[in-house]
């Protein structure tokens, strides 16, 4: 069961990447941004703007990307985000 914050990740990453509504039954929150949503550079910076309009200010998505190493970026996921947003917005 996803979570609230993992739900409204998945939704801005619809609204982002253009796809319609049904996109949406195959994202969940073990689902990999670069891996299987093929997510750009600039979809990601799209996000980031996204969370931080929505979540505020603290949500500064392409600084935590940026500090992530390799791997990590390659299997960043719906629920890694959601965590990030929750522990960074106070949405917890």
């Amino acid at each position: 069961m996803a979570t609230p914050t993992q739900l409204a990740v998945a939704e801005l990453l619809r609204a982002v990447t253009g796809e319609d509504a049904g996109w949406l039954a195959g994202v969940g929150p073990a689902t990999r941004l670069d891996g299987d949503l093929f997510v750009d550079s600039l979809e990601l910076a799209a996000l980031g703007e996204r969370l931080t309009a929505v979540y505020g200010t603290g949500v500064r998505l392409t600084e935590y990307v940026a500090g992530l190493d390799l791997d990590a970026l390659l299997s960043l996921s719906v629920a890694d985000v959601a965590s990030y947003v929750d522990s960074t917005s106070g949405t917890r």
